[in-house]
């Protein structure tokens, strides 16, 4: 338990400044994530220590690197990042077609969320209340289920979840989005804002289930022990990392 709250509180600590200022501070937890993500995105393939040296670096240096890509050269950027993790399995014994594909969607899926990241570069206070509206969610779910849990949403994938602490997520995930909303107010588009309060705590609770089906898949009980106490990085953010996917997808249609 002291391992527990001791990492907690240092995370909190490093993760405050990047998401109150912004910036590269910003950028540089953005890299943190992405650089242990891919880790434990790849580390959980049973062959993964037999692979070349190379391999893991280059995956996520090209996943870095999509982001600065000009729109002009995107998709013929993706294709060949794709075509040369789809490619290894020819060249590197110990690389298998189930590698590969577990690559590209790392890949695929990271470049969504980095390129998201960069959006939410141009007006920070966004993810101020994706945060709140994230982890206000995790916590109600877990507070109204271990209440008033009684009907299990999908014991396959995380027999706790119940539909009570679903409910209970999104209600408290919604209000706990807007409390610091009321701040910069003035600085944001407010249709945008409405939307990320509403569905936030909705996609967190399905980002949540989305992560742990992954680790369903590989029976493991969390992605690494990069955090001593909590597991992994993945562990931590995966119900964030998919409402930054969210605000990518709803930002296009907005002027932010």
């Amino acid at each position: 338990m002291k391992t527990r709250i001791v990492t907690a509180l240092i995370v909190i600590l490093i993760c405050i400044p990047p998401v109150v200022w912004g910036g590269i501070p910003l950028e540089i937890l953005a890299i943190l994530i992405l650089s242990g993500g891919c880790y434990e995105w790849l580390h959980v393939q049973k062959e993964f220590p037999a692979w070349p040296v190379y391999i893991f670096p280059s995956c996520l240096l090209l996943t870095f690197i999509s982001r600065f890509i000009p729109d002009s050269y995107l998709f013929s950027f993706l294709i060949v990042c794709i075509v040369y993790f789809w490619c290894l399995n020819i060249f590197v014994e110990t690389f298998t077609i189930s590698n590969a594909f577990s690559m590209i969607s790392f890949f695929v899926i990271f470049f969504l969320i980095y390129r998201s990241i960069g959006r939410i570069q141009e007006n920070h206070l966004y993810l101020i209340s994706i945060v709140f509206a994230t982890y206000g969610s995790d916590t109600g779910a877990w507070f109204f289920g271990r209440r008033f849990g009684r009907h299990k949403m999908n014991p396959r994938i995380s027999p706790k979840k119940s539909w009570e602490g679903f409910v209970g997520g999104i209600v408290s995930g919604f209000i706990m989005g807007w409390i610091p909303t009321f701040f910069y107010l003035n600085d944001v588009h407010l249709g945008l804002m409405f939307l990320l309060c509403l569905l936030c705590p909705v996609v967190a609770e399905f980002g949540d289930l989305c992560f742990s089906s992954i680790k369903r898949q590989y029976g493991i009980k969390d992605f690494s022990n990069l955090l001593p106490g909590h597991g992994g990085v993945l562990d931590r953010v995966d119900s964030l990392l998919m409402n930054i996917l969210l605000f990518g997808a709803l930002s296009s249609f907005f002027i932010i």
